[in-house]
């Protein structure tokens, strides 16, 4: 990498130079009325407010950027940005679009025009204000450090928090309070006149680094993260968190950003996380981490954990009781036949700390099972009355959630304790026992201690 006070001191002669060009052209430059999103002390969108922007980076890039470049302060700048870093940043960004056309563009001559394009907008006057020359500077030199490191921020929806600005970290994963860039372009707020509740309710995003040689592997490798974040805060506590599409490069001046994965999000009952929550969530977060789910062993896992995130967002009521299902079988049935009689006999034996409760459960888990083969096969609803007790559709739901929540948290332990490609089959063999031998059961529940 090249001196970084030579290269200080080259910038800021360039700085003082386009400075003048800019402030003799400054009848041409344009600005604009925007709308700026307005908070409520909770974080919650209130309204938003007209602001003049100035739109330095037109003015430069477009209107007065033949002069610029022709500077010799520019020529000299530019000189360090032959290294192979730059080489390979620019070859990031040429991508295969450029693959048939001759003279390829060179994007790391853009660099000290988006520069000044930032000064300027920190700044606002013709003239060099030294602290925000350092202060810009600073964050530019690290970008130069790390050409080819990208930040994904996504917004998280169906949450709420004490988290602040500064935010906290799940491994490599930062949840923190959205800013106002990050809340206008999400809520596409210029085009838009009135919000939906799910705008009106965001408050936080999630945000990684990830660094590669291309466009495209990024998006892929970040969602998984994201995604396993949002599993593990559904596996916390009550609530549907969900993020929405990934936005990359959002809060970086000097490149582009773009976004992937838009959605649709349903506003649903939001996940209340304390800050003080964190390692809580960090502990699920690293168990997910260690289990391999691209081998096959570990899938019947992964399928319980898809099936009960998805009964989360369900609208339908039946649909979620058959996710939750589902999810269940996937954990504690690994063979058709019998599944009623295995499925509550296992769940007991897993779940009861005591014979009445492992009574309560297996009873429990028999009617609702029933009740599921009801909907599936066109019935309906079947009698909702267990143990003498009449639940309601949604008590059944919240307590199956409970019990999934509770159940995936227990199998994420004690996958690693088997090795095989049939864990499931060895898993489902050693309740079994434990069903039978209590001396068994003991050693069995060390392993999900």
């Amino acid at each position: 990498m090249f001196d970084k006070q030579i290269f200080k001191t080259d910038l800021l002669n360039f700085l003082k130079k386009s400075i003048m060009i800019c402030e003799k052209n400054s009848e041409k430059i344009i600005s604009e009325e925007l709308k700026q999103p307005e908070f409520f002390s909770n974080g919650k969108y209130k309204n938003f407010c007209l602001i003049q922007k100035t739109d330095y980076e037109f003015f430069i890039t477009k209107t007065i950027k033949n002069e610029i470049i022709s500077l010799k302060e520019y020529k000299i700048l530019i000189k360090f940005f032959i290294t192979k870093e730059f080489q390979n940043y620019n070859d990031k960004l040429l991508g295969t679009s450029y693959e048939e056309i001759d003279t390829k563009p060179n994007f790391t001559n853009e660099l000290p025009l988006k520069f000044l394009a930032e000064y300027l907008k920190h700044n606002d006057k013709f003239s060099i204000n030294t602290k925000i020359f350092n202060q810009i500077f600073n964050q530019f030199f690290s970008f130069t450090e790390n050409l080819l490191e990208d930040e994904y921020v996504t917004p998280l929806f169906n949450f709420e928090s004490d988290i602040d600005e500064k935010g906290i970290a799940i491994n490599d994963i930062m949840i923190r309070k959205i800013n106002k860039s990050e809340f206008y372009i999400f809520s596409n707020l210029e085009e838009n006149v009135h919000l939906s509740s799910i705008f009106h309710n965001l408050t936080h995003v999630m945000l990684m680094k990830y660094s590669s040689s291309d466009l495209n592997s990024g998006y892929d490798k970040v969602k998984e993260k994201f995604q396993r974040v949002i599993d593990s805060l559904s596996l916390l506590k009550e609530g549907n968190p969900r993020f929405g599409g990934v936005y990359r490069n959002i809060n970086n001046p000097w490149i582009h950003y773009d976004s992937k994965y838009e959605i649709d999000i349903v506003p649903k009952n939001p996940l209340k996380m304390k800050k003080n929550e964190k390692k809580q969530v960090k502990k699920i977060y690293d168990g997910l981490n260690v289990i391999d789910f691209s081998k096959k062993g570990n899938k019947f896992l992964e399928i319980a954990i898809k099936r009960f995130v998805t009964a989360l967002a369900r609208t339908n009521k039946f649909d979620q009781l058959i996710d939750l299902m589902i999810s269940l079988e996937s954990l504690y049935v690994s063979s058709p036949g019998e599944i009623t009689v295995r499925l509550s006999n296992r769940m007991a034996t897993v779940l009861g700390k005591a014979d009445s409760e492992r009574e309560e459960i297996w009873k429990f888990t028999k009617k609702v099972y029933n009740m599921r083969s009801g909907i599936v096969h066109g019935e309906g609803l079947r009698s909702n009355e267990i143990d003498g007790k009449i639940y309601t559709l949604d008590e059944i739901i919240q307590k199956l959630i409970q019990i999934n929540r509770q159940s995936i948290i227990i199998f994420i332990k004690i996958v690693t304790h088997y090795t095989s490609n049939n864990k499931i089959d060895q898993i489902s063999e050693d309740i079994d026992k434990s069903l039978i031998n209590r001396n068994y059961l003991k050693e069995f529940q060390l392993k999900f201690k």
